[in-house]
């Protein structure tokens, strides 16, 4: 299975390049920003996984230290693991997988049982990534708020979010909906790029 590696001076543990296709982009995150990044460390174990010959696109970041963060996605889901110790480079190993206390072990839980699944059936456990509710609301975030840095106007970012015919009907009409949603939508499109993205990381678990 193909997979890319990645130094620090290509990918950091947020950015992406831009220009790079969201089902293509390699996003990796550290556990103290993502609580669903598993920590592992290669066992001793006689060796058992071989994820990155497993079903899904593969990507491997290392640092200084022995280790690597590993990404594996099939562009709409991703498994995230931070694997110290070793790396998973070079063929099969054992994992040895870290939990420390119970508060919020739910998130690296729900990862271990996606990745025993994604090992098990050779791609992603789609029943394990139920549909968030967060995400529709996300992405039209997102889209507001890029349309409001290439200088947009507020109507004409309810006439992209909405379509035109209704969004020029509502934006003079009796009630001030429209306009109260569209600076609603920018004024969290502020707080997300100043910080409160780590929000999306942290969806309530089901």
């Amino acid at each position: 299975m193909p997979w890319a590696a990645a130094t620090p001076s290509e990918a950091s543990s947020f950015a992406e390049d831009p220009a790079r296709a969201a089902h293509e982009a390699r996003i990796f995150f550290a556990p103290s920003i993502d609580p669903y990044v598993l920590a592992c460390d290669i066992g001793s174990a006689p060796a058992s996984v071989d994820l990155l010959r497993v079903g899904s696109f593969s990507a491997v970041l290392r640092g200084d230290e022995p280790g690597e963060q590993v990404l594996l996605t099939d562009g709409l889901h991703n498994l995230r693991l931070e694997v110290h110790g070793g790396s998973l480079v070079n063929g099969p190993v054992s994992l040895r997988v870290r939990f420390e206390g119970v508060v919020g072990i739910d998130a690296p839980l729900l990862t271990l049982r996606r990745l025993v699944a994604f090992h098990r059936l050779g791609r992603m456990p789609l029943k394990l990534f139920p549909p968030e509710a967060h995400v529709t609301r996300s992405i039209t975030l997102v889209r507001a708020w890029d349309a409001h840095i290439a200088g947009a106007t507020q109507r004409e970012i309810a006439e992209l979010l909405l379509g035109a015919s209704r969004a020029r009907a509502d934006w003079s009409g009796s009630s001030d909906y429209l306009r109260s949603k569209v600076k609603r939508l920018l004024r969290t499109g502020r707080a997300m790029v100043h910080g409160d993205w780590r929000k999306l990381l942290r969806p309530p678990l089901g």
